[in-house]
């Protein structure tokens, strides 16, 4: 371990000069169940917005935990619980289509942020969609709001409630959740980005844009959860453990089955499985032959496990601090270093 912890602050400390972040945290899982956490520019336990990490954890673990308690199947219709929902393929429209991401929405939440909360739902539930459910790969936010919408409908709370209940207090990831200025001191939050458009710098409120204003009515489930790198590698651990986590059962088996096999085979340039992306190489590093599974967010963090090593690794970082970039290349390739160099050393015998 020694030799990859060193070569990971190499890492970090190279990052910080090219000035593709300012702070950062990476900290990784081993398949022996250990756990190892490096920060660089601040402290192991700083807590970041993880944006659209928020996606996973908690939106698509808690759908899948109420599939696999029956509360919920992945042929569900959405408009059961939602609905206002009636835009065409109506009837169609299916929970598997709002974790794997494929309906066709072609309107980027960005553009809708001066609507008013109403409208932007409104937008969202009479779209017309061009190409039928299940037959393109479409990542966005909208399928991760409509996901968090059916999750609070089928248990009367707020997704962060139910995050809250049904994995941070179990798993004791206690400087997680939404609004975190509430239980984190402030200095111990990691400020986002020197908003423009909100005039000011952005320290422990949501980042994103629609979540922020849909969060005048309700959490939802693809941004504004805020987290830590520790917390982060309890719930990693939770899934490679296929649902159990310390000699508890958090979640009945098959989690890990769902998280970590294709989902979406037949559909060009999909690489996702259920509410995870898979095997997607530009920021996992090279996945051939792999069962890797993992998900990015906006503002620089990264989470990435392989279901055959039992192992993975996150990353919090400051990425859009102060201002954000043009695209995601440089912290993508950061991303896929990190990866790279962390299930190399974990795949070869004796290397820690």
């Amino acid at each position: 371990m020694d030799v990859l912890n060193r070569k990971i602050r190499e890492l970090l400390a190279s990052a910080v000069s090219e000035k593709i972040f300012n702070r950062a945290v990476a900290g990784y899982v081993l398949p022996n169940g250990k756990t190892q956490v490096i920060a660089r520019g601040t402290s192991e336990e700083a807590v970041f917005d993880i944006a659209s990490l928020t996606k996973v954890c908690p939106t698509s673990a808690l759908a899948l935990k109420a599939i696999l308690e029956e509360k919920l199947s992945l042929d569900t219709p959405v408009f059961q619980w939602i609905p206002e929902f009636q835009t065409n393929f109506r009837e169609q429209v299916l929970v598997r289509h709002l974790l794997t991401h494929s309906l066709d929405y072609r309107v980027p939440m960005s553009s809708l942020k001066s609507l008013a909360p109403p409208a932007i739902l409104e937008t969202l539930y009479r779209y017309t969609f061009l190409k039928a459910p299940g037959s393109v790969f479409n990542y966005g936010n909208p399928a991760s709001i409509l996901l968090g919408i059916l999750l609070s409908r089928l248990y009367r709370e707020p997704v962060s409630d139910l995050g809250r209940d049904a994995f941070f207090k179990p798993l004791g990831m206690a400087r997680s959740g939404w609004f975190p200025l509430a239980r984190v001191p402030a200095g111990e939050v990691i400020p986002t980005e020197n908003c423009p458009w909100r005039g000011r710098i952005i320290h422990g409120e949501v980042h994103d844009e629609s979540a922020f204003v849909l969060g005048s009515l309700f959490p939802v489930g693809s941004a504004g959860m805020f987290s830590c790198v520790p917390d982060l590698l309890k719930f990693l651990r939770m899934i490679l453990r296929d649902g159990v986590f310390d000699g508890q059962r958090i979640v009945p088996a098959g989690l890990l089955s769902m998280v970590s096999a294709p989902a979406l085979e037949n559909v060009p340039d999909a690489a996702c499985s259920l509410g995870f992306e898979y095997n997607a190489e530009r920021f996992m590093g090279n996945c051939k032959g792999k069962k890797r599974f993992g998900k990015t967010g906006f503002t620089g963090a990264s989470m990435v496990a392989d279901a055959e090593l039992s192992a993975g690794i996150v990353l919090l970082s400051d990425f859009t601090y102060p201002l954000r970039e043009k695209n995601a290349d440089r912290i993508n390739a950061f991303r896929s270093a990190l990866s790279e160099l962390f299930f190399e050393s974990v795949g070869v015998p004796g290397s820690l």
